[in-house]
């Protein structure tokens, strides 16, 4: 039986790719920092007659990542595919956004995916396991941007880390994908943070555009189905959805274009479309 393993399982991306795998017969291991969230998966698997197993993982700690890979091998064997999807959002323009903040952003969403494809590589190429790592990525690797730009540099990273090890790893027979999503209907915005401001402003904003958000884009299971089309062809780069192709495309023609363009989307014109679209929406939260 083949082995899985998913990071930032407890909820969107991550529970779909669990459920996902978990019907294809695979044994499926489920990372989060959060255990509440991160049984429920477990439970849903259940219900759904998969196998899966449960283990907190705070991804930003590195040695939490050492004694997690330790343990899945230990247990479970080398595992066939690696889902690095934990990450985080933190809003902000370039100086509203801390030192603090830039440094927890590139730990998580960049460093995180990359330790956690080290350690397995290494466990895969020393057992001769030719196994599957994927990076979950984002559109934003492609689009530099006003609004969040702490995110799109440190999925930038993550996306050529991803290349790099493809590039060195591929010829040694393991898979290594990079999956780079548009709009998705997941709680990244609703547990985000807003540099620039107090710890009421934050969490205010965070509710404004999580509530938003729940009404754009598409389900966590489009993804999930890119992750498993990724695998199963041992495809480079996969973006999901119309403007995720738009953005890989656009960026690939003409990088100042792309910038010229994002350029226009300011914080202050962010805010002001993520307040109208709430009243919109009722006050939805």
């Amino acid at each position: 039986m083949s082995v899985t393993v998913v990071t930032g399982a407890g909820s969107g991306i991550g529970r779909a790719t669990a459920l996902r795998f978990a019907r294809r017969g695979s044994t499926v291991i489920v990372a989060d920092i959060d255990e509440r969230t991160g049984k429920e998966t477990v439970e849903l698997v259940a219900g759904a007659c998969g196998r899966a197993v449960f283990r907190r993982l705070d991804v930003a700690d590195v040695a939490d990542w050492e004694n997690f890979t330790d343990w899945v091998c230990a247990e479970y064997g080398v595992p066939d595919v690696l889902v690095n999807n934990a990450g985080i959002l933190i809003g902000g323009g370039f100086l509203e956004q801390t030192t603090a903040d830039w440094r927890r952003m590139i730990a998580i969403n960049m460093m995180s995916p990359l330790i956690g494809s080290r350690l397995f590589v290494q466990r895969m190429t020393e057992a001769a396991v030719a196994g599957h790592i994927v990076n979950v990525c984002s559109v934003g690797a492609f689009l530099p941007t006003p609004v969040g730009p702490s995110y799109v540099t440190a999925k930038a990273g993550a996306w050529f880390g991803t290349q790099a090890l493809r590039a060195e790893f591929g010829k040694q027979g393991i898979g290594v994908s990079a999956i780079c999503p548009g709009l998705i209907r997941t709680n990244l915005a609703a547990n985000g943070s807003r540099g620039g401001g107090d710890e009421k402003g934050s969490a205010d904003w965070a509710a404004k555009l999580g509530g938003v958000h729940q009404y754009l884009g598409r389900s966590p299971d489009r993804v999930a189905a890119a992750i498993e089309r990724a695998v199963r062809w041992n495809l480079s780069t996969v973006p999901v959805g119309l403007e995720a192709w738009l953005g890989w495309y656009a960026y690939r023609l003409s990088p100042s274009l792309v910038r010229g363009v994002t350029g226009l989307l300011t914080m202050s014109l962010a805010d002001t479309l993520t307040d109208r679209a709430h009243k919109l929406l009722g006050g939805v939260r």
